[in-house]
């Protein structure tokens, strides 16, 4: 159980968007607000090296890149952007996006969060690319 940090009382429920201190109520929010707090820096020693994908001679007939259609479609899917609401999926895309072997993680991620692969579906419908695999 995490204690707001505000009033040391009640378990936190929420946190700072700004700083990510927990707090529990809206109270304990304008109270923690009467003064500026300041975003979370990343540590500095956290660097770490991702796999260059390849940028020259890439093939454009290559089935997993995506069609200028295919993008567009999934920037006016209200399907996509339901699933983007989620701050776990979004939090999952971060840290694939981040990952030194995305691919693993994936696959990780994949079997450890069903709304993840429901997701995923939804993205493949989108693309056309709805068959499982």
């Amino acid at each position: 159980m995490v204690v707001c940090a505000i009033c040391s009382d009640q378990e936190s429920k929420y946190k700072c968007p700004t700083c990510k201190a927990p707090y529990c109520s809206i109270a304990c929010f304008k109270n923690h607000k009467l003064e500026p707090c300041q975003p979370l820096a990343a540590p500095a020693d956290e660097h770490v090296e991702r796999k260059q994908l390849p940028t020259e001679n890439t093939d454009e007939d290559d089935p997993s890149r995506l069609t200028e259609n295919q993008l567009t479609s999934l920037a006016h899917s209200s399907d996509v952007a339901e699933y983007l609401q989620n701050p776990q999926i979004r939090d999952w895309v971060a840290r694939i996006d981040r990952s030194m072997d995305p691919q693993k993680d994936l696959d990780a991620a994949r079997a450890a969060d069903p709304s993840l692969e429901a997701f995923i579906q939804v993205l493949l419908k989108t693309t056309g690319h709805d068959h499982k695999e």
